[in-house]
């Protein structure tokens, strides 16, 4: 619990980050490799030249960039590259951050022949195309995946998401947060549903990457049930981490494989540490999660645009008390049945679901933001405009 309320934040000092997940491809759409000329490693470099920030990776690779202040790119398995921004109290901030990255980044991909593309799923290859990162924690985690469900490979080398990380005042608004979200995943997964393509192919559902992720470990993705209860705790939040299956600890810089051990049997044979915690908290993927911020996870990749509508939507709802309580209610008639049939139907038929289009609409109209940022929904209500 104590790393959790780390987390804890006063009204005032409520800010939010964004993680940005985007492909680098070929002109035709196809991955580009990590390794080798025009690869991604030496796209990763040349854009740590050009914005002036330090590499970063394991011995003799390169995974990642820092900036001088806290902004940080890192490469998911297979090879996506990520922008995380620094918490911000404005949407506008938020947008002076990932602006110009994407600037230089669409800049040096272009320089190697290659193109950026914000969608939620690689459109044109699948898992066996794509050679995954040389990262130690991925040689645990690729055949736990592997055996775990149907699709968790395409999870990790095939997926693209945005994620908004904010903040909770105490424990009882960190339980109420995450249990809100759960129940809003399916209006948020059909509004920024994005993937419709894989393979080469349509594959019959709006966001392929939100049904990927309900195929890729039960155990520890998707929506959990005793979090998603009125009544929920962050005490839950915790018995349901302390029995998500382990995946691994680090020693001395090394990661040991622990795949299937509970975190609670360690506890209880005395050999767990805070450094075990802290990275077994980084494993579990549900459609929320707390590290110790709260991070929205249901949204499929996007233009920066929907990047901003979405770090708006998530501002002018759950930093609002009057608007939190409402979007509270919009969704709580839905059973724990009636909740995982909506999810899995927005995963289908996004805000081609008439109930999640309405509910879609419902929520948007409960934003409280001031006027400028206000704009940054045009993009989602232009899409609901449409229908």
């Amino acid at each position: 619990m104590a790393s959790l309320a780390r987390g804890f934040r006063r009204p005032e000092d409520r800010r939010l980050g964004l993680e940005f997940e985007q492909f680098l491809t070929n002109p035709e759409g196809y991955p580009l490799p990590y390794a080798g000329s025009c690869g991604v490693e030496e796209i990763v470099k040349a854009l740590g030249h050009r914005l002036g920030w330090t590499c970063f990776g394991e011995g003799d690779f390169v995974f990642g960039l820092q900036s001088p202040d806290g902004q940080q790119v890192t490469l998911e398995p297979g090879a996506q590259i990520e922008l995380g921004t620094t918490p911000c109290q404005k949407i506008s901030e938020l947008e002076a951050q990932i602006r110009p990255f994407q600037a230089a980044l669409e800049a040096v991909v272009g320089e190697h022949g290659g193109r950026v593309l914000a969608v939620g799923a690689q459109p044109m290859a699948s898992p066996e195309d794509i050679t995954r990162l040389p990262k130690s924690r991925y040689d645990i985690l690729d055949p736990w995946l592997r055996d775990a469900d149907e699709l968790g490979l395409w999870m990790m080398r095939c997926t693209c998401g945005m994620q908004v990380n904010f903040d909770h005042t105490d424990a009882a608004d960190a339980a109420r947060k995450l249990r809100t979200v759960f129940r809003l995943s399916p209006v948020i997964t059909a509004l920024f549903a994005n993937s419709s393509q894989a393979d080469g192919k349509e594959t019959g559902f709006a966001s392929w990457r939100g049904h990927v992720w309900s195929k890729t470990d039960a155990s520890r993705c998707g929506i959990v049930d005793s979090l998603a209860v009125e009544g929920s705790t962050l005490e839950d939040y915790v018995e349901w981490i302390l029995d998500v299956p382990m995946l691994f600890v680090e020693r001395d810089g090394q990661f040991e494989d622990c795949r299937g051990q509970s975190f609670r049997t360690r506890i209880e044979e005395g050999s767990a540490t805070l450094k075990d915690w802290e990275l077994h908290l980084s494993t579990p993927f549900p459609e929320v999660r707390l590290r110790p911020q709260i991070e929205l996870r249901c949204a499929d990749a996007g233009s920066l645009e929907m990047a901003l509508a979405l770090s708006a939507l998530v501002k002018g709802i759950f930093y609002d008390a009057e608007a939190l309580s409402a979007a509270e209610a919009l969704v709580a008639p839905w059973s724990l049945e009636e909740l995982h049939a909506a999810w899995h139907r927005s995963h289908r038929d996004g805000l081609g679901d008439i109930e999640l289009a309405e509910r879609a609409r419902a929520l948007l109209a409960l934003v409280s933001l001031n006027a400028e940022e206000d704009g940054y929904l045009a993009p989602l209500r232009g899409r609901l405009a449409i229908l």
